[in-house]
């Protein structure tokens, strides 16, 4: 149970937009202190909070904001700061998954399609305008779970619970909540936003593992792209060495630097079925069935396929 807790509260080494100290802040880490930010904004005063979260009528009347800041609007309560913790925990293996660009345009989807889907439906009828404090990042984190057990179908959590089960409990939890509360308006925001996750996700190269209607974007934000498969590697011609008897050599990190006037060296063939292998091991039994070694190693290949 150490390995899991252990594995999970660490930090991954997503590429970030600037530097925090010693630290790479990434998307995730900005929302997340957003949303601590948010708490402290509660504090002083609870109309100044209001104006973070989405309301319908409130977007119709200009305040166009609502739209991209209701999930880093969280209140200070013991299920809020919970909501925040796991976001940055899973956020950052969604993050990985993604890269950089992409997981930001993914966010940015979520954000942005279920607001205005509701905003519109809500000038039709107001029974849809929702309006609900706790939407907040644990709505975010809900998408990222569903796109997490759409790209891997056979992770299970703690190799018992199939993550895809676990995403449903959540889901249907949430469900009850706004069913009871009788807010149809938060009941349709949460569905359109699962909806909007997946088919953002799978538009942008993940959630493979289910048939799900998509745009292909996956050539979007490809400067800081994914450890996903390729079938080519994009590479310079290798050339031969003078003093190996025909042998190839290759471009790799083992070399003490590339010449100046190279450009970045994508992996090699080897390089690339081993990268399939760990990918095949994690779809099957999660990424906690890596070894530390398998993990450094996969965090190298990762980082070679966002800098070819």
């Amino acid at each position: 149970m150490s390995d899991y807790l252990q594995a999970m509260f660490r930090r991954r080494p997503n590429d970030g937009w600037f530097k925090a100290g010693k630290y790479d802040a990434t998307t995730t880490d900005i929302m997340c202190a957003l949303a601590v930010v948010s708490m402290f904004i509660y504090g002083l005063g609870r109309s100044l909070f209001a104006r973070l979260i989405f309301f319908g009528p409130s977007v119709r009347d200009f305040e166009f904001w609502r739209v991209v800041t209701w999930p880093i609007a969280e209140q200070p309560t013991f299920f809020g700061l919970l909501g925040v913790v796991f976001f940055w925990l899973f956020g950052q293996q969604i993050e990985a998954l993604f890269g950089r660009n992409k997981f930001l345009i993914w966010v940015l989807s979520v954000a942005i399609i279920p607001a205005v889907v509701l905003t519109l439906l809500g000038a039709l009828n107001n029974q849809f305008d929702a309006t609900s404090a706790d939407l907040g990042l644990s709505t975010m984190f809900l998408g990222g779970i569903w796109v997490y057990a759409a790209t891997y179908p056979g992770v299970k959590w703690f190799e018992v619970v199939p993550l895809w089960a676990l995403a449903g409990v959540f889901t249907g939890l949430r469900l009850l909540q706004y069913s009871g509360d009788r807010a149809t308006g938060a009941v349709l925001f949460l569905l359109v936003s699962i909806a909007a996750a997946l088919f953002a996700g799978r538009s942008l190269g993940m959630a493979s593992g289910w048939p799900i209607p998509h745009i292909d974007l996956s050539g979007i934000g490809s400067g800081s792209s994914s450890p996903t498969r390729t079938t080519k590697s994009r590479g310079p011609k290798r050339k031969r060495s003078k003093s190996s008897g025909g042998m190839k050599v290759v471009d790799g990190p083992w070399r003490n630097a590339p010449a100046p006037t190279a450009p970045p060296v994508g992996p090699s063939a080897a390089d690339q079925a081993e990268l399939d292998g760990l990918l095949d091991k994690i779809g099957e039994s999660g990424m906690d069935s890596l070894s530390s070694s398998e993990k450094k190693r996969l965090n190298d290949l990762s980082k070679r396929l966002r800098n070819r």
